[in-house]
């Protein structure tokens, strides 16, 4: 497992995301009322956008801890070294096993065992609006949003009819929802749109800085995602 690795298989799991935003538009006739297919569609399309960040994780975890066997194998003579790695092998295989829920915060745990935290690396500048000055993402930021997305999933993975009032949901910053919509919000296009574009973003922030933690060659994309928390910052 190389970097690269991590970033084809991250691609090729958001492709589904990507088919079930093309078969909800397919799926809508724009009319009115509310339209459950498209719902379940864009739940979906948000459980497998989670499910596709938990996975990027453990593949960077694996990929660093092969590139550090890989350079223990090159010292000759350090037994002692040798039998402690080992040890931390299966520590680590075991605490990779165990990840399950990647909120920034276990998602850094975990790599730290590795000596790499991605964390620094989630900042950028974005459009801040039609009429605004463009903003910077702060990990602060992207922490917040990881962690408002790992609530939408829970609330899918156990049936809920409704979301919570969380602030990526476009509902609840919609000025023209209803305070019903706002409090008690369903799941839109846009919302499944705004969750696979900011998991791709800072999975983009995240394999780049691993690359540059491991000095090899950054990792190349055949589209590159681009960098948008999906809301301005002053929402959160």
């Amino acid at each position: 497992m190389d970097i690269q690795d991590s970033v084809d298989n991250y691609a090729s799991a958001i492709e589904h995301c990507d088919n079930l935003i093309a078969v909800h538009r397919s799926a809508g006739n724009g009319g009115r009322g509310r339209r459950t297919t498209e719902t379940s569609v864009n739940r979906g399309t948000i459980v497998l956008a989670v499910a596709a960040w938990q996975a990027f994780i453990q593949d960077v975890a694996q990929a660093l801890r092969d590139a550090a066997l890989a350079e223990l194998s090159n010292v000759s003579g350090a037994h002692l070294l040798v039998t402690a790695m080992g040890q931390w092998e299966r520590d680590f295989n075991s605490a990779l096993e165990k990840f399950s829920t990647p909120d920034p915060e276990k998602s850094r745990v975990l790599l730290k065992r590795v000596g790499f935290d991605p964390r620094p690396s989630w900042t950028w500048v974005q459009n801040g609006g039609q009429g605004t000055t463009a903003v910077t993402v702060e990990p602060k930021h992207v922490d917040e949003v990881i962690k408002q997305w790992l609530r939408v999933r829970h609330d899918i993975a156990h049936g809920h009819a409704t979301i919570h009032s969380l602030a990526v949901l476009t509902a609840v910053r919609d000025p023209r929802s209803s305070q019903k919509a706002k409090a008690a919000p369903t799941l839109r296009l846009t919302d499944a749109i705004d969750c696979v574009g900011f998991f791709s973003a800072i999975v983009r922030l995240t394999a780049a800085e691993a690359a540059r933690h491991l000095g090899v060659r950054a990792p190349t994309w055949q589209t590159l995602p681009k960098l948008k928390l999906g809301l301005h910052v002053s929402h959160l």
